[in-house]
């Protein structure tokens, strides 16, 4: 995997926060044979009105998340429930919306450490200080 400070690309597509998360909890909730790139396309072109810049921005940051759930480092954010489905926070899916991405193989991914925090800007708080 290329070094993501070494590129000097910034994919300029962000996805505000609770949109993101609103789009990925629909899918995730269809049935698991129904979660396929024409259900993730028809899901954000209705919840964002067509073809639109934002669509299609969530779309490629749902198949960055998607890329991103084979990374290691993400499975203590992340919850098996049961066969091949998980439980994602809320907050992990919110930082998905704008975390930074870079190019890998022509495809867009996730720098793994901006994307865990970006998730931490959306935890609650922890207790008091």
């Amino acid at each position: 995997m290329n070094d993501p400070a070494a590129l000097d690309l910034d994919l300029d597509v962000h996805v505000p926060p609770d949109e993101m998360v609103q789009y990925i909890q629909e899918l995730m909730t269809l049935p698991h044979a129904e979660i396929a790139a024409s259900s993730a396309t028809t899901l954000a072109q209705r919840q964002w009105g067509g073809d639109t810049p934002v669509a299609r921005a969530a779309l490629l940051r749902w198949s960055a998340l998607n890329l991103a759930f084979q990374d290691k480092r993400l499975e203590s954010w992340t919850v098996a429930r049961d066969q091949d489905r998980i439980q994602v926070p809320a907050a992990l899916v919110a930082a998905a919306g704008v975390a930074p991405l870079y190019i890998d193989n022509e495809r867009a991914v996730f720098d793994i450490p901006a994307l865990l925090d970006a998730t931490l800007e959306f935890q609650p708080p922890a207790g008091r200080a």
